[in-house]
């Protein structure tokens, strides 16, 4: 039986991705990663808070504004790299 390597997930510190530029997956770029927002009875990531330049009108599906912040359900994100990639 061969051992095939299963490629490892790569961890991200939250050092390391705060203030990340978050686009859509059309290339829209809605703002930079400013929070994670954690349930506390289950611990696990509900939403990202993405800091939005003032003046600017971004919409995703699902996500509540608050103030400058755009708050988009963590379901949505596709991808961590270079940018956080969220669904439109």
């Amino acid at each position: 039986m061969e051992n095939k390597q299963v490629p490892k997930k790569e961890e991200k510190l939250w050092s390391e991705i705060k203030n990340y530029q978050v686009a859509t997956n059309n290339a829209r770029i809605l703002g930079v990663l400013d929070e994670l927002i954690i349930n506390e009875k289950t611990g696990k990531i509900v939403d990202i808070a993405i800091k939005v330049e003032s003046g600017r009108n971004v919409h995703v599906k699902g996500a509540k504004r608050n103030g400058n912040l755009l708050l988009v359900p963590f379901a949505k994100v596709e991808k961590v790299g270079e940018f956080i990639i969220v669904t439109e």
